[in-house]
């Protein structure tokens, strides 16, 4: 099983910080096609406004943006998604945000 495919697994579940360092090793090591790390980093944005940081995940969004293939319509409805939970992410309280930080090193 593919490091994107354990990433999937965890953010299924829920698990965002284990998905998230999935994510990332499977870019380092340049796994899966260019779709596939494309969804990588679509699903890792997710997982950073899930884990409170929006920040973070605007600017993965931002860079995966234009990479993404006009025609693939699922990967477009993706972004949609994640840039949705990332604006919804920005606007909670410090307090919400450093409870889901909290949570996340739990």
């Amino acid at each position: 099983m593919t490091h994107i495919e354990q990433g999937r697994n965890e953010f299924e579940t829920g698990r965002w910080s284990k998905a998230y360092r999935l994510f990332q090793q499977a870019l380092h090591e340049n796994e899966g096609s260019v779709r596939d790390r494309q969804e990588a980093r679509l699903l890792m944005a997710r997982c950073l406004a899930q884990l409170g940081e929006p920040e973070k995940a605007e600017a993965e969004l931002k860079g995966v943006k234009p990479a993404l293939s006009p025609e693939d319509n699922a990967l477009l409805e993706q972004f949609e998604v994640a840039y949705q939970e990332v604006e919804d992410t920005k606007r909670l309280t410090r307090t919400e945000l450093e409870e889901r930080r909290r949570a996340r090193d739990n």
